[in-house]
């Protein structure tokens, strides 16, 4: 029973120790703009703080600074991203000066402070896409622990940011790992695509 009791204090002491790293610390974290909210509404929340993260899918280096096309997935409670076999989306950031593209490479997990920009019209591969952009404040890159195959994505569907869409565009986002990955099956991927789409509006117009 003392051991017991023991391993939950000791479990409880570490996740309350868990704390983002120093550049990732903002003053307000309620006020922070989910990747949802930037979906959903994002004339209302454009120019508010975010604090996002996930695996680079690109990276351009331009005059005066370096655009990083991202994969989105969901914060640990420490800052990680939490990568899983599915992402909600993608999204742009542009960094002040130059990134090298042999550090900050494909599948490296970045962890951004920033303010939410416009909607911007792109692509993946043939694939129009509306990508929410992010001015980048601070940013952090964790340790190459995790490679990430970011070459095809399991993308939630387009009418996510488009209404033009009438069926979801589906691939997979591959995980390549020092861990065993194992991707959910059966009535518990179907359980959680359906509330993941339940979560997000349409954003009809993109100015």
């Amino acid at each position: 029973m003392f051991l017991r009791s023991s391993l939950i204090v000791s479990v409880l002491f570490l996740v309350g120790c868990a704390s983002f790293p120093d550049p990732l610390k903002v003053a307000e974290p309620d006020a922070l703009v989910s990747y949802q909210d930037a979906a959903s509404k994002a004339d209302a929340v454009q120019g508010k703080q975010v604090r996002w993260g996930g695996a680079i899918a690109k990276i351009e280096n331009k005059k005066d600074g370096t655009l990083l096309e991202m994969v989105h997935y969901p914060l640990a409670n420490y800052g990680r991203p939490q990568v899983s076999d599915e992402s909600m989306g993608r999204f742009r950031l542009y960094v002040k000066g130059f990134l090298d593209p042999m550090v900050y490479q494909q599948g490296r997990l970045v962890t951004v402070t920033g303010n939410l920009q416009a909607l911007e019209k792109g692509l993946v591969g043939e694939h129009e896409y509306v990508f929410p952009s992010v001015a980048v404040t601070n940013h952090y890159l964790w340790k190459k622990l995790d490679r990430v195959n970011v070459s095809s994505v399991h993308v939630w569907p387009h009418d996510y940011w488009f209404n033009r869409y009438p069926f979801p565009y589906h691939r997979r986002l591959i995980i390549r790992s020092n861990h065993s990955v194992h991707s959910a099956h059966g009535n518990r991927t179907q359980n959680r695509a359906n509330n993941m789409q339940k979560k997000v509006q349409t954003v009809r117009d993109v100015k």
